[in-house]
Order: C-alpha cells, then structure tokens, then sequence
C-alpha cells in the first residue's frame, strides 16, 4: 500500500478512538442533572461506616459522588450502589454515611475515587471508619471483630489502592489491580484514632441524600 493509504488508515483509526474515548468517559455517559434510573427497595441497615473529607466545597463533593454513585446505576449493578449522605459539618468539612450500609469492596473503591475522581479538580482529605470481617473482601483474620482506618497514602503514585490501620495498630495497603489485594504494610502513615464524630452525633447537621 502507499504511504498515502497508510495515512488515510491511520486516520480513521484515530477518529474512531477518539470518539470511543469520549463516549466511554462516566461524565459523558449522562449529561444534565442525575436522575438515577435503577434504584432499588432497599432497607435501613444500621452499620459504623463513616467517612471524613476535608478540605473541600459541598458542590464540588457531590458531584464527585454523583459521579461515583453513577457507575453503578445499570441493571447488573444497582444492588451494589452506594446510597450516601453527606452532612455539612462546617464550610470545608463533610461526613458521609451509609443508611442502607455498602459492601466492603465498594467502601475501598469510593475512599480512593474521593481522593482520585475523574477530572474534578480539588485536593480533600479523606479519612474512614468501619468494623470488618475476614469473609470481606480481601480480607483474613486479621480482621475479624476488628475496627480500621481507611486512607490513601499522601505519597501514593499508584492510585488504585487504599491504605488501612487497623485499631491494634497493623498497617495493610489494599490494592485493586489483578493479583495484588491484600498487602502487609510496616510503615505506618496514618495510626488508628477514633473517629472525631459518631453517626449519631450527625442529626443536627444539615445533609443531603445522593443514591
């Protein structure tokens, strides 16, 4: 073939890229307001998640879990989305918790898309709270009738982890590419502390619901 054949080729391939690029990107998905489309009847679970964002503007926050929850809305997913409520503790500060409770799995991926959403551009703090299991995901005994703390590691340059403490003070990276999941960490970034509200200390805030 010619090199101008080549070119023409080269072309369209990149177009047909580009074009696959764009409509596979979560915020091109839908556009306007989120209407979610797959809900279903859930039930009020008491559980202890938790989590502590700092450093960020109530818009901005929802739409990072907008964009998250909105993953999840398809038919082979919707049991597994995440219903939130954030409560505005002060004008950077946030709690988010979980009414209807989430899987483990889900907990780690939403801590890390806190700290890494899809191009949004803000720098929070993200800290987590929750009893665990060994019948977790990822998890062993190590974790049976055990609290953690659940962070990203300020120096992380992988960005598909989350780093846990456990309240006996062992240090874990979770890590979510294919064969790498549960890891024993002897450094230990961040030590176990109480979180520095309860759930039901929560009710006087004013919240809003993101499912």
């Amino acid at each position: 073939m010619s090199r101008m054949t080549y070119l023409i080729i080269g072309g369209v391939l990149l177009v047909g890229y580009l074009i696959y690029s764009f409509n596979s990107k979560p915020e091109n998905k839908q556009q306007g307001p989120y209407v979610p489309k797959y809900n279903i009847e859930r039930t009020l679970k008491e559980n202890d998640k938790l989590i502590i964002v700092g450093n960020a503007k109530l818009e901005t926050l929802k739409q990072v879990i907008t964009d998250f929850t909105r993953n999840y809305d398809n038919p082979e997913q919707a049991d597994l989305k995440p219903a939130s409520k954030i409560y505005q503790i002060d004008d950077s500060k946030f709690a988010i918790t979980f009414p209807y409770d989430i899987d483990f799995e889900i907990l780690c991926y939403y801590v890390n898309y806190l700290k890494y959403p899809m191009e949004i551009n803000y720098q929070p703090t993200v800290l987590a709270w929750t009893s665990t299991s060994s019948s977790y995901q990822w998890l062993n005994d190590t974790f049976d009738n055990n609290k953690v703390i659940m962070f990203i590691d300020p120096n992380d340059n992988e960005y598909d982890n989350v780093m846990i403490t456990t309240e006996d003070g062992k240090g874990f990276k979770v890590g979510f590419a294919s064969g790498y999941g549960l890891q024993p960490e002897s450094n230990i970034v961040q030590n176990y502390v109480q979180p520095p509200l309860g759930i039901s200390e929560l009710t006087k805030y004013e919240s809003v619901e993101i499912k």
